[in-house]
């Protein structure tokens, strides 16, 4: 295919290309905005840190402040409780006395009062002694003290002796089950002022000690202006402690912190001006503006530099290129670029190859428009495979983060539980999970959340129809993430199918047991009936008909060997499709029970059993007793001529334990290694010699299955049998020793015992 011709009118058509100039400003951007980036994260990372300085401040502020405040008030209690115990005030009372010890705390600024119930002040430690005291109605405060007979801590009022601002801390006296006295302490407001002021509180924080009823007991600033008037934002800090932004007393938007004396109920606050916190950042801005400008004038500067000297080469370039458009050989001069040296050098040989590779580019153009074409379709194609992948995939794929908010769902979503893409963006969990396991969804996300990279769940989800759908959902965690973004990855599987068969397959196991149960039953009856007609007829023809008398013989070995085959089958069926519990189980133990339940056997046979270090697993420890108790056994019964010996054996093996019960016995042929764990099968026709119906090792594969591990017979044993088994390991604090070690041992039974 020809590449149509370009004439110059259609050169003089084509759009200009941006000049020189503006790729030199691109390049300038490029090299100064990230630095401007760079400078405007610090500046933002910097003034968000001074704003948390100041923050973390006044809250610490706060707390150091309501600790000293409850410190004080706690101690001033603690002084009116051993007042309030003071021999002094017994029987008729000793005021002189009593008087002389509350005045041994007015060398510490502590002013002591007590009065009678009437109101009567008897000492007051403020003033001198002998001074006439007055009579005083008790305040609301007081007579609630008497009524509960407990301290009262008295809000804000006007003092009725100096006519100042105080709270007052009051204390029933309980004499002979009555109360007599009230003691009494005040703090003017004047006092916690001076603590506010002690305790360094000034511009840009702001502290106040207020009253339950809301009015400021004191102030860090202005305290003389503020004291008795209510505190802004008071209704709204009901809780024992928070925070509050607003403006203050002052007229100051404050970002604060406040809480709740335990002891006096009284609120402490703690703020710090707004506009300070502001500060680092509008200084920041400053600077951020500052070097912007610094970066954009040596940007400029470094641009006219560059554009003087690439624009001396592209005129040369332009030059040599026009000649060679017109079919000249062309020399391009030198300049002070190396670069444009070499386009220009480059040019001159072109020119001079330009002519014999015409027809060859005009080819290969065709050949690389019909390659470009192809691979446009295979690329066409490849994408329509992605996207039908993407549709049709029976998973759902969702984004969320730990509240649950779903920012992503695949299109899956609408086929497993009804609800398109964009109507999972407004589902929550509470409308999805089935409420029994809400519970343990949410735990697995706060455990997301805490630090755990993955997990895994099998529960309900609610379609949009209402029917409840079963799940299995694999979470994992999205590192890096923000709390108000995606960071738990969830693919979520209908599982509705397999939790169908499960149920139809424990119905089926639940069937097949009540079979087995009725099989056993309803065959054992009739059995024993054919065993005693048998018997009967023996009993009968043995004298007249010893043929038919051993008929009968034959037909009752037979009904016996057919009842032992039911006990066979029904002990095999209640131990096979028995639910299996999963507990740590130390194989000692197991293995102990076992040797209990054979000692008969193992002292007829003058047997010897060792075990090596066993160790905990994870299984049902009655089928693993079972499962112990069969294996010895056949170790026992096929003996050879020299006594059992058995060794019981574990090693790790992954996150597996693997067991090995060997014996010296008469051993099993290799080509026998499957077929001795079949059902009912017997290697051995002597009933006589070796009893049994071949249920054991078939018993025993069902409980090693059933626990998730294999049984196999170690074809490569040189003298006996010797049976493999894996159990799921389950690892302990210390590591148990090396298993399999000979040192250890112990003889767990014996013929001479």
């Amino acid at each position: 295919m020809q590449a149509p011709a370009k004439g110059p009118d259609a050169v003089r058509d084509r759009r200009p290309a941006p000049s020189l100039w503006f790729y030199i400003a691109m390049l300038a951007a490029a090299l100064t905005l990230p630095l401007l980036v760079l400078a405007g994260i610090v500046t933002w990372r910097y003034a968000e840190a001074e704003a948390g300085r100041l923050e973390a401040a006044a809250a610490q502020r706060n707390e150091d402040l309501a600790s000293e405040v409850d410190r004080i008030l706690a101690s001033r209690l603690a002084i009116l409780q051993v007042l309030a115990s003071s021999p002094a005030l017994d029987g008729a009372g000793d005021i002189a006395r009593f008087d002389e010890q509350a005045r041994q705390f007015s060398r510490e600024g502590i002013d002591i009062r007590l009065r009678e119930l009437s109101g009567q002040l008897l000492v007051d430690t403020g003033q001198p002694p002998g001074t006439a005291l007055p009579h005083w109605p008790l305040l609301d405060a007081m007579n609630q003290a008497v009524q509960g007979r407990l301290p009262v801590f008295v809000d804000l009022y006007v003092s009725r002796g100096t006519g100042t601002y105080a709270v007052a801390l009051v204390l029933p006296i309980v004499r002979d089950g009555e109360v007599r006295y009230l003691v009494s302490t005040i703090f003017h407001a004047e006092f916690f002022a001076q603590l506010l002021a002690g305790r360094g509180i000034r511009q840009p924080y702001f502290a106040s000690i207020v009253d339950r009823s809301g009015l400021i007991i004191a102030r860090s600033e202005r305290h003389a202006e503020l004291v008795g008037k209510p505190l802004p934002g008071f209704a709204e800090s009901r809780d024992p402690a928070g925070r509050w932004r607003g403006i203050n007393s002052q007229g100051v938007t404050v970002s604060g912190y406040y809480r709740r004396s335990p002891l006096s109920g009284w609120m402490v606050t703690a703020g710090v001006d707004v506009a300070a916190l502001r500060a680092p950042l509008n200084v920041s801005l400053a600077w951020l503006a500052a070097t912007a400008t610094g970066l954009g004038v040596l940007a400029v500067g470094l641009s006219g530099l560059i554009m003087r000297r690439v624009g001396r080469a592209v005129v040369s370039v332009t030059e040599a290129a026009s000649a060679m458009g017109r079919g000249q050989l062309t020399v391009v001069p030198e300049t002070g670029i190396a670069e444009a040296n070499a386009v220009g050098q480059a040019i001159s040989e072109a020119s001079i190859r330009l002519h014999r590779q015409a027809a060859q580019l005009v080819s290969a153009n065709s050949a690389l428009e019909d390659r470009v074409e192809e691979r446009t379709r295979e690329l066409a194609a490849s994408e329509e495979r992605y996207r039908l992948l993407a549709d049709h995939a029976s998973d759902m794929i969702v984004l969320r983060n730990i509240e649950g908010r779903v920012f992503y769902a695949s299109p899956a979503s609408l086929k497993l539980i009804g609800y398109s893409p964009e109507d999972m963006l407004d589902v929550t969990p509470s409308m999805l999970v089935h409420p029994d396991d809400m519970e343990r969804v949410r735990a697995i996300s706060e455990a997301i959340g805490a630090g755990r990279e993955s997990d895994f769940s099998i529960h309900r989800l609610r379609h949009r129809d209402g029917h409840w759908v079963w799940v299995q959902a694999a979470f994992s965690r999205l590192s890096g993430r923000g709390a108000d973004e995606p960071n738990i990855m969830a693919v979520v599987r209908d599982d509705t199918e397999r939790q169908q068969s499960e149920a139809r397959l424990r119905q089926s196991n639940e069937a097949l047991k009540q079979f087995s149960a009725i099989v056993s039953h309803d065959l054992q009856a009739p059995l024993r009936h054919i065993n005693m007609f048998a018997e009967m007829l023996k009993t009968r023809a043995e004298a007249a008909d010893p043929q038919t008398a051993e008929t009968a013989g034959r037909i009752m070995a037979s009904a016996e060997r057919m009842q032992r085959l039911i006990r066979s089958l029904n002990a095999y069926t209640q131990v096979a499709y028995r639910e299996v519990r999963q507990e740590p189980v130390p194989l000692a133990r197991v293995v102990a029970e076992a040797l209990q339940l054979l000692d008969a056997d193992i002292r007829e046979a003058a047997a010897e059993v060792k075990v090596f270090n066993l160790p905990m697993v994870l299984g049902d420890p009655d089928l693993l007793v079972r499962l112990f108790q069969n294996l010895i056994a056949n170790a026992v019964k096929y003996r050879g001529e020299a006594s059992p010996v058995i060794r019981i054996r574990s090693r790790p093996a992954g996150r597996f334990w693997e067991i090995r019960v060997e014996d010296n016995g008469i051993g099993i042929a290799t080509q026998h290694g499957e077929k001795v764990f079949e059902i009912f099968r017997r290697l051995h026709r002597d009933e006589s010699r070796y009893a049994g119906m071949g249920v054991g090792l078939a018993l025993c594969r069902r409980v090693v299955e059933s626990h998730g591990g294999e049984i196999w017979l170690d074809t490569e044993a040189s003298q006996g049998a010797c049976f493999r088994f894996t159990l799921p390991r389950r690892r302990e604090p210390a590591a148990p020793p090396e298993a399999g070690e000979d040192h250890g041992a112990i003889q767990q039974a014996h013929a001479d015992r």
